[in-house]
């Protein structure tokens, strides 16, 4: 059995739950991270697809993304945090935002994505 985990928006309006995907969790510097969080990079913790849940309100944002498919970021319309992205190359996932863990500190990224556009401010760590 997988391990189930919880999380939600700041404000609380929405709440999702799902089981762990055995993809890697990975950090993120592609430019439609970096403007989607407004930072310079994202952290992202794989849920399996069939085993997500969302309640409250939440607001979906489709784009094309860098491997010039369909992804889909979903945001709180309240309070504007982010929430999930999704993408046609990796259905069997939904990623949540590390920060919106219940318990962030179970994240652990093993690899990072899109080293090269980094800002120079935000400069990629070696991962565990």
């Amino acid at each position: 059995m997988k391990k189930a985990v919880t999380g939600g928006c700041k404000c609380g309006a929405a709440r999702y739950r799902g089981e762990i995907s055995n993809v890697s969790m990975f950090r993120c510097y592609c430019r439609d991270c970096q403007q989607l969080t407004g930072a310079g990079h994202s952290e992202m913790f794989p849920l399996v697809s069939e085993t997500f849940k969302l309640s409250g309100p939440s607001t979906e944002y489709q784009m094309t993304g860098g491997s010039g498919r369909s992804t889909w970021s979903r945001f709180c319309p309240t309070c504007g945090s982010p929430l999930t992205r999704r993408s046609e190359r990796m259905g069997q996932c939904v990623y949540v935002h590390a920060s919106s863990l219940d318990e962030p500190e179970i994240y652990m990224p093993r690899r990072t994505l899109y080293d090269e556009a980094a800002q120079p401010w935000d400069k990629p760590d070696k991962v565990r």
